[in-house]
């Protein structure tokens, strides 16, 4: 005669034995946590795993890594080759007064082209301080920005700044400033110029010749 709970005492039998997570039963064993034992189990959470780990590292700040340093010493020397500057000499026991300062901010996108902004401050008595220089000056940053070495293709936010005249430290944190140019004053839609409008005003970017919008 067939036995009615036979299918539940299989059921019981395969959990037992094909469970993925090891319970503890014996003694010696309460109490202890439960442990991945399954292959595919094992598997996944290992996939995931790195996959959240390359997530975090393409979204993580590049803060620190030189990146936004490198380009500083672009546009200072963008600007240095056309347009220089002389910071005024200093009588004794003066501290030298820097002319302008280049503020830049890389913020790196995670599936859509990285933005490079940049402030550039100057004082009331710079020669870009006039909307005429200023604008060819911010032309001169933008291309610089648009074939960095190293990315491709970025988007530009690019600003120059005058500061009031009371401000001694144009690098003092919240300094007032009144802008003379944005990206309008060369034509772009807005204040950030995206790649395709970039391509179309200077070319593929140098780094990457073949790339196109």
């Amino acid at each position: 005669m067939t036995d009615p709970n036979a299918p539940l005492r299989e059921v019981r039998r395969w959990m037992r034995v094909s469970t993925p997570v090891n319970k503890a039963a014996s003694s010696g064993l309460r109490g202890r946590l439960p442990q991945i034992a399954g292959p595919l189990m094992i598997g996944a959470l290992g996939v995931g795993a790195l996959g959240a780990g390359i997530a975090w590292r393409a979204l993580s700040s590049t803060r620190g890594t030189g990146r936004t340093q490198r380009f500083v010493d672009l546009a200072t020397a963008a600007l240095e080759s056309d347009f220089p500057a002389h910071a005024h000499e200093a009588g004794a026991g003066e501290a030298r007064a820097p002319r302008r300062v280049v503020h830049v901010e890389v913020g790196e996108g995670f599936g859509r082209p990285s933005l490079v902004s940049i402030d550039v401050v100057v004082a009331s008595s710079d020669a870009l301080s006039e909307r005429e220089a200023a604008t060819r000056a911010l032309d001169a940053i933008t291309r610089a920005t648009w074939n960095n070495p190293e990315m491709a293709p970025v988007s530009v936010r690019a600003r120059v700044l005058v500061a009031h005249d009371e401000a001694d430290d144009l690098e003092a944190p919240g300094a007032q400033t009144d802008t003379v140019v944005d990206m309008s004053a060369l034509g772009f839609a807005d204040e950030i110029a995206r790649p395709d409008e970039l391509y179309d005003r200077y070319g593929a970017p140098e780094c990457d010749p073949a790339w196109r919008p």
